[in-house]
């Protein structure tokens, strides 16, 4: 199976939409990713993520599903406090070589929640794909040439990018910069014991972007 997550077209925050160089960016990225074909198509309820995934749905003939849970929210985008005590663990925890691991997801307490939200989400959404989290990885209960690509928003896609690859949701924004209609690919393929570890193939890719400095 493959992963792609996008982040929208520069936004219209005002409008929930996006500006004129967000519409631009979302026909060039639809070129794109009718290369690519997705076969399953998922959006936030976010205005400016609907409107980005429509050229790729409108080019490719298809509809796409809201997903809730993919929605923005401040609570990806607070730096941790520096403060001694002021930070809070969420129930973010994960077993590995018959061992539990805890980790501080350096969030204040009011945003805790919105974090365990998204991974929990996250592993209930790829169960319903066949993928059921593991530990550190997944079991494949259902192997899947299924090539999903989910339009959302660029803190919650970096706090979703962290949790793929094992790490606490909250340095995800610490540490990923997403750039407007950037691609994020991950890649699970199942090895002979029916496991698989979410692998990165890229981050944060806009070679599609006309005149792309980072091309």
């Amino acid at each position: 199976m493959e992963l792609y997550i996008i982040r929208h077209g520069d936004p219209d925050y005002k409008n929930n939409t996006l500006t004129e160089k967000g519409w631009d960016e979302a026909r060039q990225l639809a070129q794109r990713m009718a290369k690519t074909k997705p076969t399953k198509i998922y959006s936030s309820p976010r205005g400016r993520a609907q409107d980005t995934a429509k050229p790729t749905c409108e080019l490719l003939g298809m509809t796409y599903k809201v997903e809730e849970w993919t929605t923005e929210s401040m609570d990806y985008m607070q730096y941790p406090s520096i403060v001694r005590g002021e930070a809070a663990k969420c129930s973010w925890e994960t077993d590995f070589n018959k061992g539990v691991q805890n980790f501080a997801d350096f969030a204040s307490p009011d945003r805790a929640l919105t974090i365990d939200e998204l991974s929990l989400c996250s592993d209930a959404f790829l169960s319903r794909h066949g993928y059921f989290r593991k530990g550190l990885g997944y079991q494949v209960k259902k192997s899947s040439n299924d090539k999903i690509a989910v339009f959302c928003h660029g803190g919650f896609g970096a706090a979703w990018i962290a949790h793929l690859l094992s790490l606490p949701p909250a340095m995800g924004w610490m540490h990923f910069m997403l750039t407007t209609t950037s691609v994020t690919k991950f890649l699970f393929e199942s090895n002979d014991q029916g496991y698989t570890f979410p692998n990165l193939v890229y981050l944060n890719d806009t070679r599609h972007i006309v005149n792309n400095e980072c091309k």
